[in-house]
């Protein structure tokens, strides 16, 4: 079994700052005109938890696998360290906005993907929605497998096949929006990825990571 904590060290302790900083315009510029500043979020793989940190909402929580979750999280944000996969264990309200970023791809199967998205659903509110940052193997190719915990392969069209059976409504997608990972050469500085966001037309180039939102629509 693969060490977690060892691998996520490893892999991002010496860019903490950097992506925060990242992280913090993409908040800002981007996820937040998403996002009603009243409304209970989830992240349900907070990492370094540089999106529930810099997202504003009323009440925020953080699923995450690793233990140190609590030391990166601010004192807003409650920290579970626990798999999402246990939210029934945890949650005792429905959630408005459930964030996915870069995890669908850790899990075990595709079936594993069906079963996420379909406990998401069952704990969003009325028109809540799934946020889902998602690498889509269509544009990373082969690289798509650097990541050694990098399990299932998956496409814009798969996770949406997948979240209509689960019963979601696909209501924003935007197919090629961020580069791979944040270990690219790509400019890292503030005032570049918030250009990045200013310029659309770049996305197409260098966006190999797809945007999409699901709505739990009973209409």
């Amino acid at each position: 079994m693969i060490d977690i904590n060892m691998l996520y060290k490893n892999r991002f302790e010496k860019q903490l700052e950097k992506k925060n900083a990242i992280w913090k315009v993409l908040c800002k510029y981007f996820f937040q005109k998403f996002i009603d500043e009243n409304s209970i979020v989830c992240d349900i793989a907070a990492g370094n938890c540089e999106f529930i940190n810099n997202i504003k909402a009323k009440q925020k929580i953080a699923f995450d696998l690793n233990p140190d979750i609590s030391l990166y999280a601010h004192s807003s944000v409650k920290t579970i360290h626990d798999s999402f996969f246990n939210m029934s264990k945890h949650l005792t309200c429905k959630i408005d906005i459930i964030f996915a970023s870069n995890v669908l791809e850790h899990l075990d199967s595709k079936e594993a993907v069906t079963q996420a998205i379909q406990l998401c659903r069952e704990f969003l509110t009325e028109n809540g929605k799934l946020i889902i940052l998602q690498p889509n193997i269509k544009f990373t190719g082969a690289a798509y497998w650097d990541f050694i915990d990098h399990k299932v392969a998956l496409t814009d069209l798969s996770l949406e096949e997948a979240a209509k059976i689960c019963g979601l409504k696909l209501k924003y997608k935007i197919l090629r929006f961020l580069p791979y990972t944040t270990q690219s050469k790509i400019p890292k500085h503030p005032f570049f990825v918030w250009l990045y966001l200013k310029i659309p037309f770049a996305w197409h180039f260098m966006g190999q990571q797809s945007f999409l939102i699901f709505e739990n629509s009973v209409s």
